[in-house]
């Protein structure tokens, strides 16, 4: 057949290569393989039907190697904070006093201006450097940090 040349096949492999980027789960990977499989077959003038074989056993060995190697380095989980956990440990500047008998004030921290309270009865002022230790609802809990 007049359209299973090695060149179409390698386009085929780019393509999907190049879509894996938008597409999580690295399975479009696991079908470019196959297609640069049949791109080789192609390349060795072999037929349509053993070119579509070789693009089933490249992409299956694929998906059943490669992929499990990609997700394994790529999605670690636990690493990965987002929303309040990564505000924990960040560095923030008072924006609001806060009085010393309260323990409370606010703090801009993360891009926002968040409602807070201190570890300690210390008198923080305008200013002051404080890091955050954690998230309870709405506040963040703060300690003063001496620079």
């Amino acid at each position: 057949m007049e359209f299973f040349h090695w060149h179409w096949w390698a386009g085929l492999a780019l393509i999907l290569f190049i879509a894996e980027i938008f597409v999580p789960g690295f399975w479009l990977v696991s079908l470019g393989v196959g297609c640069l499989g049949a791109s080789l077959a192609a390349a060795l003038h072999l037929g349509a039907e053993v070119q579509l074989i070789a693009f089933s056993l490249f992409s299956l060995i694929s998906f059943l190697t490669i992929r499990p190697l990609l997700m394994k380095r790529m999605w670690k989980g636990a690493d990965i904070r987002t929303n309040v956990e990564a505000l924990v440990g960040q560095r923030g500047r008072v924006s609001q006093e806060f009085d010393p008998g309260l323990r409370l004030g606010r703090v801009a921290v993360g891009g926002d201006d968040w409602r807070a309270e201190c570890t300690s009865d210390r008198a923080l002022r305008i200013g002051d450097i404080v890091e955050v230790v954690r998230v309870e609802s709405n506040t963040v809990i703060v300690k003063p940090l001496d620079i």
